[in-house]
């Protein structure tokens, strides 16, 4: 993808720490921002405690806490070596001795770091580290999706000014896909509907899902809730909604 483009940003949404050792996920990241000419936004997440992942790695269970207690000091370690390019570290967690990184990302200080969170102790990282924070639609309905991302959105407000951070220094994304609480692919009213009611709740980037997954798997249930919105569907609003939202300059 990095080679065949020109302008689209690249990344992933997101990597899990803890099935990637931020070590070797910084210096993957380095090469794709060098290969994309500097085009590189790296997503990062806490993970989950999907059973078949755990078993087939011989990776421990964590709780909700600990996994975020990971994600803190996993990404502590992916900043410094995109900063610094050499860290030792000895953490719960992880441990580097004198680990280098060469070559270095084309993006100063480093790629653009998305983080992803649901909860309080989650969004305090994001409020640390993160220059976007994406959140997913986990909800019975649109109702609650909506009050959620409102909710969390205020809460990271709070977190950045009680850690003296701007708060518009953060960006605020939105997944969309592994929920079916929400539809907004219905129709073109639905869509700028959807759109419009998660822009006023301080929703900037949105990030949508689509297809299904045959084989069955930890993951085949959530992501087959979005087979609401299929290929042809997708690429139709891309090139009519999503392009007028975007606006001429962008």
């Amino acid at each position: 993808l990095a080679v065949c483009t020109d302008r689209v940003r690249l990344g992933t949404m997101v990597s899990d720490v803890s099935l990637r050792h931020p070590a070797m996920l910084a210096k993957q990241a380095a090469t794709v921002d060098c290969i994309s000419g500097g085009r590189l936004d790296l997503g990062i997440g806490p993970g989950d405690n999907i059973r078949e992942e755990l078993d087939a790695l011989g990776l421990p269970s964590l709780t909700p806490d600990a996994r975020v207690d990971r994600l803190r000091e996993g990404i502590g370690v992916i900043d410094r070596l995109l900063r610094d390019q050499q860290v030792t570290h000895h953490g719960e967690y992880f441990r580097l001795n004198e680990a280098p990184l060469a070559p270095a990302p084309l993006q100063r200080p480093r790629p653009p770091l998305t983080i992803a969170a649901q909860g309080k102790k989650g969004l305090r990282v994001v409020a640390e580290r993160a220059d976007v924070w994406v959140s997913a639609l986990w909800a019975k309905t649109g109702d609650e999706a909506l009050q959620g991302v409102r909710a969390r959105n205020q809460l990271l407000d709070e977190y950045c000014a009680a850690a003296d951070r701007d708060p518009g220094t953060i960006q605020r994304a939105c997944f969309v896909g592994w929920s079916d609480c929400e539809s907004p692919f219905v129709s073109r009213a639905a869509f700028q509907d959807f759109v419009g009611r998660y822009r006023d709740a301080g929703i900037q980037r949105f990030v949508f899902s689509f297809g299904s997954v045959e084989t069955p798997g930890p993951y085949s249930k959530w992501v087959a809730s979005g087979a609401w919105v299929n290929r042809a569907r997708l690429e139709s609003f891309a090139a009519q909604e999503i392009k007028d939202l975007q606006g001429p300059d962008r």
